[in-house]
């Protein structure tokens, strides 16, 4: 088949987003389809387009054989609600203009979202093309989540997003949620169970081959734990801070990594309580960051405690699995499942810097007990969570359903 495959973000862009576009493109590379990619001109997550695509209003190239297209997006460095709408509006604007005016050739669009607005692409597609066939993805449950966090107040807005969602779902000939929650949620919108599928995210390839053994931790150098990633709306990073401020007497480190829009907030709450045990690093790319993780000595993450963040499963976890790290997170549903099947860490209360810092000196004071979690987290990736793998079951679904039909 001809696929046309909506990505917002796509290479040289990094992230979950990228990583996981990249795996299931492949995927479908090696199953004989022919795919083209388009995706905003690169500016995540500085928001600012990156120089070498400064001043194009269209870029095609290709990464590891796959082609590529580049659309118009608005970017702002600045990340607030209505920035982030504008330039989620502006790319779907974009696709659809590039559906209406090339008319390109494709069987099937497979379109990722959030943002949900890509859902107009899919709109779009079956209104001038009925007879092609639709795939929508749902990493993340849109605008429940924008709802729950607060971020969409407007009742017209509410209204016209849960309007949208509903018309791509009925619409789709396929959905695939990127979790059991998702999946149960999608069902309960009143979509017809054999239209959804689930496809875990995972871990990658190249992350699992760059693993290097560790020395297990002595007191001769700093503890250190790690967050890394897209510091977003979905974390509730805060209370790492606070425990900080409780261990700052104390040979630990606490490193963040990446970008995302609750960085720079937590950068000025480090600032204010003088944090010596505090370090920030830039987004760096896929291929440097194993040299990170396997400078560190535990994965530490919090999600924030509300109903659609129940339903998440967050790469990190599996990137930490991936590298031995033994994990503290704060977590519970679906995550929190995986935690206990797994015995790949230790689970803190949410909004408690002194359960963080109880589990934390647990791992300090008993490297074996840190190095057999790790351990067994990276025994239940390989088992469960290849991104690969799971990529080519997704592929595998698709064709079984739609090739030659």
């Amino acid at each position: 088949m001809r696929i046309l495959y909506i990505s917002q973000y796509y290479h040289p862009e990094t992230g979950a987003t990228t990583n996981r576009t990249e795996a299931i493109a492949k995927a479908m590379l090696e199953s004989g389809h022919r795919v083209t990619i388009l995706s905003e001109m690169p500016n995540h997550p500085q928001g600012v387009i990156f120089p070498a695509y400064k001043g194009r209003f269209l870029c095609h190239e290709s990464v590891d054989g796959i082609p590529v297209i580049h659309l118009p997006v608005i970017a702002s460095p600045k990340k607030n609600f209505l920035t982030r709408v504008l330039m989620y509006l502006s790319f779907s604007i974009s696709a659809c203009s590039y559906l209406l005016l090339k008319r390109p050739r494709y069987d099937l669009l497979y379109i990722t979202s959030p943002p949900l607005f890509s859902a107009l692409t899919g709109l779009l597609s079956k209104l001038i093309f009925p007879r092609r066939k639709v795939v929508f993805e749902v990493r993340d449950l849109w605008p429940d989540s924008a709802i729950e966090f607060g971020e969409l107040k407007s009742s017209a807005l509410i209204r016209l997003s849960l309007w949208l969602e509903n018309q791509i779902y009925q619409r789709s000939d396929l959905v695939v949620g990127a979790t059991r929650y998702i999946g149960r949620a999608i069902t309960a919108k009143g979509v017809a169970p054999r239209k959804i599928i689930v496809s875990f995210n995972g871990v990658d390839q190249d992350v699992l081959d760059s693993y290097v053994e560790r020395q297990p931790f002595s007191e001769e150098h700093l503890f250190t734990a790690v967050f890394a990633g897209n510091m977003g709306l979905a974390y509730q990073l805060e209370p790492i801070l606070d425990c900080a401020l409780l261990m700052q007497d104390e040979k630990i480190r606490f490193l963040f990594v990446g970008g995302g829009p609750a960085k720079a907030g937590l950068i000025d709450k480090a600032q204010k309580l003088k944090l010596p045990n505090v370090d920030f690093m830039d987004p760096t790319p896929r291929s440097n960051m194993g040299k990170i993780l396997a400078a560190t000595d535990c994965g530490i993450f919090i999600l924030k405690d509300n109903k659609v963040m129940s339903g998440a499963l967050p790469v990190k976890m599996f990137d930490y699995m991936a590298f031995k790290l033994p994990m503290v997170a704060g977590v519970k549903g679906e995550a929190a499942e995986v935690m206990n099947e797994s015995q790949a860490g230790i689970l803190v209360e949410q909004n408690d810097p002194g359960t963080i810092a109880t589990a934390l000196r647990r791992l300090m004071a008993d490297s074996e007990l840190a190095h057999k979690l790790g351990g067994q987290g990276r025994a239940y990736v390989l088992q469960h969570y290849q991104r690969s793998a799971l990529a080519r079951e997704l592929v595998h679904e698709i064709n079984s359903r739609f090739l030659d039909k």
